[in-house]
């Protein structure tokens, strides 16, 4: 079965519903409905239910630093059968922003590395060195 796609509105107030307001991370009172994978990644928006969360201002930065990894967030919230944008598998761990994360830690870049919203948040969580990965391992 295919996961419905949803509004804005109705993505907001699933995802609310379903972590009862509550903030998944840290039991605060969640004030955003967070995009577990970043919704410029999917082709119509990534608005389903199992791709938000439930985050209080403080975890919701740290989520969008990917300090809070995308598979922290899942389990936290329950998801075990997310949709991915095209491209992605399930045999593959990504960031919030699309890059993939090796077993080691290190990271691959992905669609959005080139992004600016993406290098700003990743610079401020010192995840970016001089534009680039630290130790990122390419592709052979």
């Amino acid at each position: 079965m295919t996961e419905k796609l949803l509004d804005r509105d109705s993505f907001r107030e699933g995802v609310f519903a379903r972590d009862r307001n509550t903030c998944v991370t840290c039991g605060a009172l969640a004030v955003d409905a967070h995009h577990i994978i970043e919704r410029k990644l999917f082709d119509d928006g990534g608005y389903y239910l199992s791709n938000g969360s439930s985050l209080c201002t403080r975890c919701h930065l740290y989520a969008e630093m990917t300090v809070l990894s995308v598979e922290e967030i899942r389990r936290a919230c329950g998801v075990d059968k997310p949709v991915l944008p095209k491209g992605f598998t399930t045999e593959r761990s990504y960031d919030k922003w699309g890059n993939e994360v090796l077993p080691d830690g290190r990271r691959v870049p992905g669609p959005l590395f080139d992004d600016h919203g993406a290098r700003k948040i990743l610079q401020r969580a010192g995840v970016l060195y001089d534009g680039t990965f630290d130790t990122t391992k390419m592709p052979d």
